[in-house]
């Protein structure tokens, strides 16, 4: 499972693939009303696929920003 995860899209690519993670993560931090349980591993994957396209896209960013500022000079 965590590879399948972590081989997904990056999650900021569009609004529904961000939601979709959300709703995975929702899933896995169980629920006391139904009664299920957290899946801890299922969290650590879903954080860490966070974390990775969230710092992919800032690198990006950054990059982009970098080029704007040498255009400018």
């Amino acid at each position: 499972m965590a590879k399948k995860i972590k081989k997904q899209p990056n999650i900021f690519l569009t609004p529904r693939s961000l939601k979709s993670w959300a709703m995975d993560l929702v899933e896995a931090c169980g629920s006391e009303i139904i009664n299920k349980k957290h899946n801890t591993s299922k969290i650590d994957t879903l954080i860490e696929k966070f974390v990775s396209d969230y710092n992919d896209n800032m690198t990006l960013m950054v990059q982009l920003a970098n080029s704007l500022k040498e255009e400018e000079e």
